[in-house]
């Protein structure tokens, strides 16, 4: 199969109270021939799903079936478990790019918005840049930094990375000031901070460091490092960087798809036209 079609996805549906995908049929119409490597790009699309807080049994649904002595575990994907994974998808694949384009511009018509082709991957970092964060935290403390001091240390990294101050920052950006400045980068940005708090809790227990005045120094030569890093490779400093739409927002909006979805193939499928005349 060398083409996805829209009007093929929709007529290959199952109906048990309300229309769903059958998980390995998908997988050949998005051009995969091998199960375990179409079952990375599923739990790629689940773990989306729960970053999302949606409920992954409601979209995903597990499924056996029993033909003869052959077992076939697979997943019955509703209307949005086939969305996101053609999102998570290879788009060398011509299948999954002219799914991608079907399966999205759906959805924007849907909610009458735009959803983004790199928004799941902005959501991605953005729980993985928290527990990065979470980790950095843990380390420092292990290294003696005290809560009240978190604030300073945190800090010496920004400027490091940014040449100046996160307070600096949040204004230099013109950033909301009661937000969290990191739900408004983009992707090169949080991947950037990602690599620069992991690496700076690799610094700390590499060099043994302890205390407030050493992590502080290891947390600002790492953002140092990484600047340099950026600048050599893409010519923009960080702060540069433009900033995008609240990632909460994205969320919301990927959320009111899940639902429209849902509502939509929770309704009798059309009748299909048998006039052969």
């Amino acid at each position: 199969m060398t083409n996805f079609e829209i009007q093929a996805f929709e007529d290959s549906a199952k109906e048990n109270g309300q229309r769903y995908w059958d998980a390995h049929e998908f997988m050949v119409a998005l051009g995969y021939e091998n199960w375990g490597t179409f079952q990375k790009v599923i739990n790629k699309a689940i773990a989306s799903c729960a970053q999302l807080g949606i409920t992954i049994g409601d979209v995903f649904i597990p499924h056996t079936i029993v033909e003869g002595q052959k077992v076939t575990h697979t997943f019955k994907l509703t209307r949005f478990a086939c969305f996101l994974v053609s999102m998570h998808a290879d788009s060398k694949k011509p299948e999954v790019a002219q799914a991608k384009i079907a399966l999205a511009a759906l959805a924007d018509a849907l909610i009458q918005e735009k959803i983004e082709s790199d928004s799941f991957e902005r959501i991605e970092l953005r729980e993985e840049l928290k527990g990065g964060e979470n980790i950095m935290s843990g380390v420092a403390k292990g290294a003696g930094l005290q809560p009240t001091q978190y604030g300073i240390f945190k800090d010496a990294g920004i400027r490091g990375m940014y040449n100046m101050s996160l307070r600096e920052l949040i204004t230099y950006k013109r950033a909301p000031g009661d937000k969290t400045l990191y739900d408004y980068m983009g992707k090169t940005e949080l991947a950037a901070n990602l690599f620069r708090v992991t690496q700076t809790a690799e610094r700390i227990k590499h060099q043994k460091a302890s205390g407030l005045t050493q992590i502080s120094r290891a947390a600002q030569d790492v953002g140092v490092e990484v600047r340099d890093v950026m600048m050599r490779s893409g010519g923009t400093p960080p702060e540069r960087l433009a900033l995008e739409e609240d990632i909460s927002n994205v969320k919301k909006r990927i959320k009111s798809t899940h639902k429209e979805m849902k509502r939509l193939d929770g309704k009798p499928a059309p009748k299909k036209n048998t006039d052969k005349s």
